[in-house]
């Protein structure tokens, strides 16, 4: 399926980060080094996000200063705000390598992505999705599935319930 920028901050806050690398070690796995900077920031998660993320099963892609991707992040970022950078250099990646599969929460990331992405196939997923693909492609337990999806604060798509029902406890 390609590489995956991820949303590791909703296994942060459900505390399923092994899970996460566990299944790194069977899917490609990878974030943009502006996402890991912030969620090494971040005041309630940062210093577990540094220890995990040191494991170094999931992929840390820099930005070239100078590249083209570095052009479509500056495009992308407004210069007025440090809001978002992370997304939107998730995106300019994305923009550049068309084996990125990325994984979106943000509302306005997810209205930039689909602007930008403009390789066939399908190039952006939301969480559930992900979810689901990281179970079925790299063995991800229901226990974390559940832990997860408790944490997004989107709307469940309709075919959760039923899914999440025919799989093992």
């Amino acid at each position: 399926m390609g590489r995956r920028a991820l949303m590791v901050s909703y296994f942060l806050q459900s505390h399923c980060e092994a899970d996460l690398m566990s299944a790194a070690d069977r899917c490609e796995l990878a974030i943009a080094d502006e996402v890991a900077r912030e969620l090494a920031a971040a005041q309630r998660d940062g210093a577990r996000f540094k220890r995990w993320f040191a494991g170094g099963r999931i992929a840390g892609l820099a930005i070239l200063v100078g590249s083209e991707v570095d052009q479509t992040y500056q495009d992308l970022t407004p210069p007025t705000t440090l809001r978002g950078k992370g997304e939107r250099a998730s995106i300019a990646l994305a923009v550049h390598d068309p084996s990125f599969v990325l994984v979106a929460n943000d509302r306005n990331a997810m209205w930039l992505a689909l602007a930008e992405l403009h390789h066939p196939r399908e190039r952006m997923i939301g969480v559930p999705v992900f979810l689901r693909r990281l179970h079925v492609d790299a063995g991800l337990p229901t226990t974390t599935l559940d832990a997860v999806i408790d944490t997004y604060q989107g709307r469940r798509p309709t075919w959760w319930a039923p899914w999440r029902a025919s799989l093992p406890a």
